[in-house]
């Protein structure tokens, strides 16, 4: 795993940089690329998605959800269980703060950013545009560490308890057109008492909706136990280090996806039957008929992914501007899918630094 060292290396970069490759897209799903590619059965052998199984005729066989049900789907469901386990925690809501609220007047504006290791060699993140289907080790993999940016507004509340917070805010995936927008809820179980040798503590809620595309629907929740404890310093500066820990649940449910993406279905229903298609990727035997239909499809759904992180953080506050830094552990991934074959989320430990700086009134 990396070293602190290397996540400070990687942050100047990532300020360096961020600017000019914001949409670029390398990040952007691509779960097609999850399938490993094979000479399809057509005359022309081109390659193909081997999860389409194609008859003696070169029409396709049944349809790719069902193949994707079964024992020999098991390893597409399990690329699919951990790709989103990992990127559900780089978009997971983070949210560097401290135990205590802002209080009923307080109000923060922030500006965060993060950075998330990720097991970009394992084949589960051939998921997305950057790799080639036909080369997945010869296109452009994902970094061993994915930068988000963000920016936070947050408002200590009277209702329903006194001790209350509320913030909202997005994150975006550098790199891509991925956005996940966040919100959360802070009730301090124990807080103020600054001249006593006593933390504060705090229990957290908080939810992330992820946008920006159609491969997959994702909200990713977590609820946070934080305890924290301020000292003055210097007579002019506040710093408070926290720490706290994690229980975070990932919903993701696949979209609907094209194995045969150069095949067009609707164009090849409407052919004369058993005419030549002219394309290389379809089947006369498929001509006039919606055969190639049965080459859409989406992954399984399946149970909430479940990881587990630790973390540890400070925020120094000098009259109204702060600056505020959490360093993350998230555990492997070890849940499993409650379907017959059951898919295990194979994703691995990581580290994750979080900054956060900006106003607080």
């Amino acid at each position: 795993m990396g070293s602190v060292r290397s996540y400070l290396v990687a942050l100047a970069l990532a300020l360096a940089t961020s600017s000019s490759a914001a949409w670029a897209g390398k990040n952007d799903l691509d779960l097609l690329n999850l399938c490993p590619m094979g000479p399809s059965s057509l005359p022309s052998k081109v390659p193909e998605c081997s999860w389409v199984q194609r008859g003696a005729d070169g029409a396709i066989a049944g349809p790719v959800g069902t193949y994707l049900q079964g024992l020999q789907g098991l390893q597409g469901r399990q690329d699919f269980r951990s790709l989103m386990s990992e990127l559900g925690v780089v978009l997971a809501p983070r949210i560097p703060v401290v135990a205590d609220t802002a209080g009923i007047a307080g109000f923060q504006l922030s500006a965060e950013l993060g950075l998330t290791e990720i097991s970009n060699n394992q084949r589960f993140w051939n998921g997305v545009q950057g790799v080639s289907a036909n080369n997945t080790m010869g296109g452009t993999r994902p970094d061993p560490m994915l930068t988000t940016v963000g920016g936070f507004v947050r408002k200590g509340i009277w209702l329903p308890v006194p001790t209350m917070e509320l913030g909202f805010g997005a994150v975006h995936l550098l790199d891509s057109h991925l956005l996940a927008w966040q919100g959360y809820a802070k009730v301090a179980i124990h807080e103020g008492f600054d001249d006593w040798p006593v933390p504060s503590f705090a229990v957290r809620g908080a939810v992330s909706y992820l946008t920006g595309t159609d491969q997959v629907t994702m909200t990713t929740t977590s609820l946070d136990l934080l305890v924290s404890k301020g000292f003055g310093l210097l007579k002019t500066a506040r710093i408070e280090p926290f720490v706290g820990w994690s229980w975070i649940s990932i919903f993701a449910h696949s979209g609907r996806l094209d194995a045969t993406p150069s095949c067009d279905a609707t164009q090849l229903a409407a052919l004369p039957p058993g005419s030549d298609p002219g394309n290389q990727y379809c089947a006369s035997s498929q001509a006039g008929t919606k055969n190639d239909f049965n080459a859409n499809f989406a992954f399984p759904d399946q149970n909430a992914i479940t990881r587990y992180r630790v973390f540890a953080g400070f925020k120094l506050r000098f009259a109204i501007t702060f600056l505020a830094a959490q360093y993350e552990v998230f555990f492997a991934g070890s849940s499993r899918d409650g379907s017959a074959f059951s898919a295990k989320d194979q994703s691995g430990t990581q580290n994750a630094l979080s900054l956060s700086t900006g106003l607080d009134f």
